[in-house]
């Protein structure tokens, strides 16, 4: 465990010290703002023109927010990829792992490590670009959006599968090949979601069974869509086929599902990296 949390803290000062991470706190921040501008002069003119504060407004809010966390969802599944693609196969391409591999520590540590490493960052950028969404929509308009807290870590908890999922893939994959991989496995589960929740609406069965598929496969859209579901309204999700209305909720099932399945690709990449030939 200790060998895990040094890994995992020269993991985290890597990150900070990366371009890409400063880089996505900045946009980030930039986000924060412009969804700020935008929302104040949207709730001035839904207050001008309505009857006073009813659930058709309240809607409207809950729109907007959730819109904000749709984008927020996309940019953490970008950055864990993107932080993550060469994490393993880029040290073991330019040979720097042999210097830790070398040492009295086993690589399922060094593994681990780096795991936690970014997982702790992207949990902590996620959590700290939700709440600012959040917290902007509920100064300006005085909406709280229900079950924020747990909807946030299931947006995180997203970001991190493809976390593993890119970290299995630098034990065996190039740079490249892997980030080719991980983005193809997030665009699989994202238009499966969609096939599945037309489908419902549509009350098309293949439909459904194609998208049930896809979540098994890689389960990071189920994930979006049980946070959506909870951070709504029941009223709201009479709003149609959306990103963030469903005729089908994820059970609690698919949640242990995918938590799980996060485990197995974590003990995969540990497996495949402890047999690879450096």
């Amino acid at each position: 465990m200790r060998d895990i949390l040094i890994f995992a803290e020269l993991t985290f000062r890597e990150a900070r010290r990366s371009k890409i991470l400063w880089t996505a706190l900045g946009l980030g921040l930039a986000f924060i703002i412009l969804y700020g501008v935008g929302f104040y002069f949207i709730y001035r003119d839904m207050v001008a023109y309505s009857h006073g504060r009813d659930i058709t407004m309240d809607a409207g809010f809950n729109f907007m927010v959730m819109a904000g966390l749709y984008v927020i969802s996309f940019l953490g599944v970008m950055l864990a990829v993107l932080t993550s693609v060469g994490t393993i196969s880029g040290e073991i391409t330019s040979h720097t792992i042999q210097a830790l591999a070398t040492k009295p520590v086993r690589r399922t540590a060094i593994l681990l490590g780096k795991w936690l490493g970014l997982a702790l960052m992207l949990t902590s950028y996620i959590v700290l670009l939700a709440g600012g969404i959040i917290l902007a929509t509920w100064a300006i308009s005085g909406y709280l959006l229900p079950n924020a807290l747990p909807g946030m870590l299931l947006i995180a908890f997203q970001a991190l599968i493809m976390l593993s999922l890119s970290i299995l893939g630098g034990t065996r994959l190039s740079t490249v090949a892997n980030g080719v991989l991980a983005f193809m496995c997030y665009g699989l589960a994202f238009v499966g979601g969609w096939i599945e929740q037309v489908g419902a609406f549509t009350h098309n069965e293949t439909a459904v069974d194609i998208g049930i598929l896809s979540s098994l496969l890689v389960p990071s859209e189920a994930i979006w869509k049980m946070a959506a579901n909870i951070m709504q309204p029941p009223a709201v999700n009479v709003l149609g086929v959306s990103p963030f209305s469903m005729a089908v909720a994820p059970s609690t099932a698919m949640l242990i599902y995918a938590l799980v399945y996060m485990i197995a690709l974590i003990a995969l990449a540990s497996y495949s990296f402890n047999h690879r030939d450096l």
